[in-house]
């Protein structure tokens, strides 16, 4: 019987991770394109594979807040620095990763809000309720073709 429960909890965890990453699996472009038509803000995680602190984000971090649906009025999705270095540099600026980019359309014009640096869920659930953060200027975000 305590095997028994112990594969029913160990199928139970691999289900709640496949479904946290199929709920992350969003591509850049999608995720603008839908934040353009101008139903939900765009949330986007810039990381890269070489960066500690942006690995415990994407691994630890943001899966505790997608399990809590805390992105759920959010288009969310994340850019890899390695693996798409012209959008990734062109959302960033001259900032450091990781960075949590928030593009909000406010009366006709967008707005950007940024976190740089590890966070924890806590502060993460901060930012994103919109909570005291940093602002920055912001030109419309932009896909580059490729």
């Amino acid at each position: 019987m305590k095997q028994v429960l112990i594969l029913l909890s160990a199928a139970l965890v691999l289900f709640a991770v496949e479904n946290v990453n199929a709920q992350q699996s969003i591509d850049y472009a999608t995720a603008y394109k839908n934040a353009q038509s101008g139903d939900k803000p765009l949330l986007v995680l810039v990381t890269a594979k070489w960066c500690p602190p942006c690995q415990s984000m994407k691994k630890n971090t943001i899966p505790q807040l997608l399990k809590k649906s805390a992105f759920e009025g959010y288009h969310y999705t994340n850019v890899d620095l390695d693996k798409d270095a012209t959008v990734a540099r062109q959302l960033i600026g001259g900032r450091g990763v990781p960075q949590l980019i928030l593009f909000e359309k406010k009366n006709g014009k967008w707005t950007r809000k940024f976190l740089s640096g590890y966070k924890s869920v806590a502060s993460v659930e901060k930012f994103v309720k919109k909570a005291n953060v940093r602002t920055a200027d912001l030109v419309t975000p932009t896909v580059e073709k490729k």
